[in-house]
C-alpha cells in the first residue's frame, strides 16, 4: 500500500507541476497580449476584446489551481513561531494535527464547491459577461483546487508522520 502512495505522491507532485507550468505560461501569455491589445487599438485595428475577461478567468484558474504546488513548495504564508520552540516529537504531532484540519477543511469546501456545481449546471447559469463561461466550469475549477489541496494536506500530514520529518522555515524556492 505503502507504494501506490509513493507512487500516488509522485504523480501528484508531477500534475502540480504542470499546472504552474501552465500557469506561468498563461501569464506570459497574457504578458504579451495586453500590449499587443493595446498597440493594435492604437493602430485602429480590431483589439481583443475578450483579453480582460480571459485575463481574468485565467488569473482566476491560476491562483486557485496553483494553490496545492505552492502549499508542496513550502511558499504559502506560514508563521512556525510555536512549531519551532517546541521540542521535535511535539512539533511534529502539532504540525500533523494542522495539516489535518486543514485538509478536512479543505475537503468541506470542495463539498459546498461541488454543490455550486451541480447546481450551477442544472441551472445552466450563464455571467453577465461577453466572454460566457458557464457557471458550472468556473465553481469546478474551485472545487477541483481545493480537492487538490486537501490531498496536499494529506501529503504533508504523512511526511510530517515519518521519523526523519524536521520543521522547516525556509521557503520552497
Amino acid at each position: 500500500m505503502s507504494s501506490f502512495i509513493d507512487s500516488f505522491e509522485t504523480l501528484f507532485e508531477k500534475l502540480n507541476l504542470c499546472v504552474a507550468v501552465c500557469v506561468a505560461g498563461s501569464i506570459g501569455l497574457f504578458a504579451i497580449l495586453v500590449p499587443f491589445d493595446f498597440f493594435s487599438r492604437k493602430l485602429g485595428w480590431r483589439g481583443l476584446e475578450w483579453l480582460n475577461e480571459g485575463a481574468e478567468y485565467g488569473l482566476y484558474a491560476g491562483v486557485f489551481l496553483s494553490a496545492a504546488w505552492v502549499l508542496y513548495k513550502g511558499a504559502h504564508v506560514r508563521v512556525d513561531i510555536i512549531l519551532t520552540t517546541l521540542p521535535a516529537r511535539l512539533s511534529a504531532t502539532v504540525e500533523r494535527l494542522i495539516d489535518l484540519f486543514g485538509a478536512l477543511l479543505c475537503l468541506g469546501m470542495a463539498y459546498f464547491g461541488a454543490n455550486g456545481t451541480l447546481s450551477s449546471y442544472a441551472f445552466g447559469s450563464l455571467p453577465d459577461k461577453d466572454l460566457q463561461i458557464p457557471n458550472w466550469i468556473v465553481l469546478a475549477v474551485f472545487t477541483a483546487s481545493f480537492i487538490m489541496l486537501a490531498i496536499e494536506f494529506l501529503f504533508r500530514f504523512r511526511r510530517a508522520g515519518r521519523p526523519d520529518h524536521k520543521v522547516s522555515t525556509d521557503m520552497g524556492f
